[in-house]
């Protein structure tokens, strides 16, 4: 049974807790016969309670990373999908693809598959009709998009004491020092909507939460202008060959700007 090797954990904290309600709803509506133990894992202590999920306060000023190895040791399973509160699950969740990937996992002794398409991947496992081999030559690959974990590599990523920026872009560098096995699903098995960027709603995910009355908060809205500049730097990121990605990075790092990922 998938409860026997699987448990979902969802990340958050304090400041994100008016997401919550609107999260777990859509996890049931979408994927109400998962049949796993689930996490929402916050800092600060809190009276919110959900049926069917444990929530679990970790204590106020705790990052991420020591969030996750809090709850580590409550967790049985051999493995983990890990997902953040942002991401709201917009389409059905079939348990039985959840439960093959997993399998594939055993079977090809997988560390981490991420179960979103970027950054893109195409070294295709063969064999399988949408899985791919990812490369960990660059930032990023390992990241905080849902994904499904091998427990056992998830404790080597959280003895840092790292904020959430720097803890992700330590994941692929611990993944190369590891020589961990990882991989990217094509399969569409969790559609989510990317709901929040620097603490607020993107304008897609504020369209499709006001059209389903799905909140009720005061989160606002990020203005046009700084959406528009960020989707041209991820654009920019995904585009632009790493050589001179690295050549611009060492320009700018001169010029004085400051990165969380190390320009190799």
């Amino acid at each position: 049974m998938l409860k026997d090797k699987l448990t979902l954990v969802i990340h958050s904290c304090d400041k994100f807790s008016d997401l919550w309600d609107t999260h777990i709803k859509l996890l049931n509506q979408n994927w109400g016969d998962r049949n796993i133990d689930t996490f929402l894992v916050t800092d600060k202590e809190t009276t919110i309670r959900y049926n069917g999920i444990t929530v679990l306060s970790t204590g106020a000023g705790k990052e991420l990373p020591q969030r996750m190895a809090a709850v580590l040791p409550l967790i049985h399973t051999e493995f983990i999908l890990i997902t953040l509160d942002d991401y709201f699950l917009t389409k059905k969740v079939s348990t039985k693809k959840i439960a093959t990937l997993v399998s594939v996992m055993e079977k090809e002794h997988l560390d981490y598959v991420r179960i979103f398409p970027i950054p893109k991947a195409n070294w295709k496992i063969k064999g399988y009709k949408s899985l791919y081999k990812i490369n960990l030559d660059r930032n990023y690959q390992v990241n905080l998009y849902p994904g499904l974990w091998r427990k056992s590599f998830v404790e080597k990523t959280v003895h840092q004491s790292t904020n959430i920026w720097q803890y992700e872009v330590s994941l692929t560098e611990i993944a190369r020092n590891l020589n961990a096995s990882c991989a990217m699903t094509k399969g569409k098995e969790f559609k989510i909507l990317d709901a929040v960027r620097k603490g607020k709603f993107l304008h897609k995910a504020n369209r499709y939460l006001k059209k389903n009355r799905l909140y009720s908060g005061n989160r606002e809205v990020i203005t046009w202008k700084q959406e528009l500049k960020l989707n041209f730097m991820f654009y920019v990121k995904e585009i632009i060959p790493h050589k001179l990605l690295k050549y611009i990075k060492r320009k700018l790092i001169k010029r004085g700007y400051t990165f969380y990922s190390p320009i190799d």
